[in-house]
């Protein structure tokens, strides 16, 4: 284990570490006002070019909504990419999610748009919770985030990250330009009545690029899920940030454990075998390992996994959905990997090696149509031990994104249930 890695995991070291990047400890962030309107006519249409809104978090309760599947929660993160650019495709695989059962209760979506995200909640019986600013009138930027709810809504709102200029000012200057830095960024909290019982559930979409500002991004997230008062609650949303790193992890042990494949792919060293350091080939995401090689970043997710565990680290069934609607798991692949039977560098391979690590950011085919792997789960669920996952799911069954949807499903109390059928 290397020095910075036994720092990060010391009680009070740590908490040092993952101060850096925001001054004053338990800053939280800020809660921008709410607006329910009486049906989805009246949600203003915005005339820019995002369409993303007004920076106000609006609630629209559906007249006739359709009842959930239950029982227990199913909820979907999808970063629809662009407002939901890719309009066709989208439509389609909602079309197809309703036809084959498998439409969750809850979609939590980022890089959402206001028309996309009042056509889907109207089109397919959901309630709606929408907040996002095109940055006019000199606020800033906020991508668009919203909540699509079968379940009654009883509360939402939307909470800003607080970033000093002088933050913001030292990250361009430390990332070079400013790219998607002089965003603002937050979380779009949502108190859901399922089976009558309360809920807090969270869709985040963080910052790309520099790490300090999106472990800062953690930390008042984290402070938020300290003043929830013991209600059970879900994290999810786009971190960007590979959540499957823990550690910094052994060169030595990354280069024995790598001819057989048959771990995951959970340390900084072991990723650099595997996907290499430069992934020039990669057209989505940060570069190489990422920012989660900043212990810093590392720390905040290790605070966060202390108070609601990685779902996809306790699901009674991890799979992937492929392109033909087959299921397959990560220890398939994994095995299949370790087989020696599959050309490292092969389509094949990367494909596989994505699904070992349940993978949900997708490249774009390069100049001789080979899709790389990037190996990076920046989709993510985290839930409270109130909530017993029972099944975590990557669906590559759609290409409506350069993400892919992960859909958890849970019971309320201990034990395990059983799984939900693929259909």
């Amino acid at each position: 284990m290397k020095m910075p890695e036994v720092l990060e995991h010391l009680p009070a070291v740590g908490a040092l570490l993952g101060r850096k990047p925001g001054g004053q400890e338990d800053v939280l962030p800020k809660r921008d006002p709410t607006l329910t309107l009486p049906d989805f006519h009246a949600v203003p249409l915005p005339n820019s070019e995002r369409r993303l809104g007004d920076g106000r978090t609006l609630i629209v309760h559906h007249p006739a909504p359709r009842a959930p599947r239950g029982p227990g929660l199913t909820v979907m993160s999808y970063n629809i990419l662009m407002g939901g650019e890719r309009q066709e495709a989208l439509l389609e695989y909602f079309t197809q999610l309703e036809a084959q059962d498998r439409m969750p209760d809850v979609i939590g979506m980022q890089e959402a748009g206001v028309p996309m995200s009042v056509l889907l909640a109207s089109r397919f019986g959901f309630h709606l919770v929408y907040q996002g600013s095109d940055g006019d009138n000199g606020t800033r930027l906020v991508n668009g985030k919203a909540w699509l709810s079968r379940h009654p809504i009883a509360d939402a709102a939307h909470f800003t990250y607080v970033l000093t200029d002088a933050e913001r000012n030292d990250a361009i200057a430390r990332q070079g330009y400013a790219g998607e830095l002089v965003e603002d960024r937050g979380v779009l909290w949502v108190k859901l009545l399922v089976e009558g019982r309360p809920i807090y559930l969270y869709n985040l979409h963080h910052a790309l690029g520099d790490s300090g500002i999106n472990a800062l991004n953690l930390r008042q997230l984290n402070a938020l899920l300290r003043r929830r008062e013991g209600v059970p609650a879900v994290v999810l949303g786009d971190f960007n940030a590979n959540t499957a790193i823990k550690r910094g992890g052994s060169w030595l042990v990354a280069h024995l454990l790598h001819p057989k494949q048959d771990n995951d792919t959970d340390t900084i060293e072991e990723f650099r075998q595997r996907y290499g350091d430069d992934m020039h080939n990669v057209t989505v995401g940060d570069r190489g390992v990422g920012n989660i090689a900043d212990p810093r970043l590392r720390h905040e997710l290790h605070v966060l996994e202390q108070e609601l565990p990685e779902t996809v680290c306790h699901a009674t069934a991890v799979r992937v959905r492929l392109a033909d609607q087959s299921l397959t798991t990560p220890q398939h692949a994994r095995q299949e990997l370790g087989s020696g039977q599959i050309p490292k560098g092969s389509p094949a391979w990367w494909r596989l090696q994505d699904i070992a690590d349940c993978a949900t950011l997708t490249s774009h085919p390069d100049s001789h149509g080979v899709v790389h792997a990037t190996g990076k789960r920046f989709d993510n669920f985290y839930a409270t031990r109130s909530l017993a996952p029972v099944l975590f799911e990557v669906d590559r069954s759609t290409e409506s994104s350069d993400h892919q949807p992960v859909v958890a499903h849970y019971r309320f109390g201990e034990g395990h249930a059983p799984v939900p059928p693929s259909h």
